[in-house]
């Protein structure tokens, strides 16, 4: 495990260099990061069966190499999206009657109390530039 922080480095670095754009979240800190993440594992959950999920669990997943935190977060992450997931905005009003509201659900989780607690106990090193192991001085 000696090499997993410069194999972390490098794969960002190869990720950061594969397209013409700089890919803005390894700048943002890791509790960014982690919020980030779970919106994307949301809607990943929520449009499983679709090209735009599809492409959410792409990102949620290459947020592993950009978030350091504590892997029993995971666990509660899921346990989180599920609970929002399952949340009643049903409403009367003509035209959204038989609106889901998937996506407001996961931008109800990302603004919510409950996902700021999560990063407070699981993410280690929240204001540390994502890409940037511990222990290593971000340049």
């Amino acid at each position: 495990m000696k090499g997993a922080p410069l194999l972390a480095i490098l794969l960002c670095a190869t990720v950061a260099q594969a397209g013409t754009d700089q890919v803005i979240a390894l700048t943002r800190d890791n509790a960014t990061n982690f919020k980030d993440r779970a919106l994307a594992f949301c809607v990943a959950r929520a449009y499983a069966d679709s090209p735009a999920g599809q492409d959410a669990a792409s990102t949620a997943g290459i947020f592993l190499d950009w978030t350091y935190f504590d892997l029993p977060a995971n666990d509660a992450l899921d346990s989180l999206i599920t609970r929002y997931l399952q949340r009643d905005y049903s409403t009367p009003i003509e035209g959204f009657s038989d609106a889901k509201f998937a996506l407001l659900k996961c931008i109800d989780l990302y603004h919510s109390r409950d996902l700021d607690e999560l990063v407070g106990q699981y993410v280690r090193h929240p204001n540390r530039p994502g890409h940037t192991p511990p222990g290593t001085t971000p340049k």
